[in-house]
């Protein structure tokens, strides 16, 4: 969203924002809203007033069904989901298959790619439901940090949380059958573990994926529907819920 809002998108400036929020006073419920992010989090009210007083903050509004970013689009703004779902989209690197979760508010949109090698998004984010925003920019993010050793470390904790979750991935155990494969297989690609995912896949690209045969595929998940914590359909795997599936 680097060009400004999207066709669906409603900004408004500071106080503009207010009718994205509760009933009640304007900078009470900002407060409340914030403090819900971890980046803000252990902030003082003193704080807090400072900040919603000089920071820059969008107030932005995405009806049902609207793209918020696509998958590629240049990440320069931090976005705060307020309140809403959002669908996100994940699709392989060659688009062959495509996984599918539903976020609830609160939620930070990959703020992890506002620096660093690659500052993209690696997602689409839908609006599932109307979600409201409040959106900073990547010169008043730094001003922050500078200004609030807070939420720098926050922002660090954040970053280094990220980094030590990949690190960790390649020393799990390995799976001791293919059930727990295709588990691994769907939860590694989860931002999330927990709630709702779909993964629109052709069998023959699962069996790709796990290096195993199309019937053994098949077999082993028709194991984990017969248990209620899959739902095959053509063409796609549904995890009521994902949390089940992991334990």
């Amino acid at each position: 969203c680097a060009g400004g809002p999207r066709p669906g998108l409603q900004r408004g400036v500071r106080h503009g924002g207010a009718h994205l929020l509760p009933d009640g006073g304007y900078e009470i419920q900002l407060f409340r809203k914030l403090l819900q992010f971890p980046l803000f989090q252990g902030m003082s009210q003193d704080d807090l007033t400072k900040i919603v007083g000089y920071v820059k903050f969008d107030f932005i509004k995405v009806e049902q069904g609207k793209a918020v970013m696509h998958e590629n689009d240049i990440c320069d703004h931090l976005y705060f989901m307020l309140n809403g779902i959002l669908e996100v989209r994940t699709p392989a690197s060659d688009h062959g298959y495509t996984f599918v979760e539903h976020i609830h508010a609160p939620y930070t949109i990959q703020p992890e790619r506002i620096f660093g090698l690659t500052q993209h998004y690696s997602h689409d984010f839908i609006a599932e439901e109307t979600c409201g925003f409040v959106r900073i920019d990547k010169e008043e993010t730094l001003k922050l940090s500078d200004n609030y050793f807070i939420f720098k470390l926050n922002l660090l904790n954040l970053l280094s949380r990220e980094v030590q979750v990949c690190a960790r991935e390649p020393w799990k155990s390995v799976p001791k059958n293919l059930e727990e494969r295709i588990v691994r297989f769907i939860g590694q690609r989860c931002i999330r573990p927990a709630g709702r995912k779909e993964i629109f896949i052709k069998m023959t690209r699962l069996a790709e994926e796990l290096n195993d045969s199309r019937l053994d595929v098949s077999i082993a998940l028709n194991h984990l529907q017969d248990k209620g914590l899959i739902q095959l359909s053509r063409g796609k795997i549904t995890v009521p819920a994902m949390e089940d599936l992991l334990k």
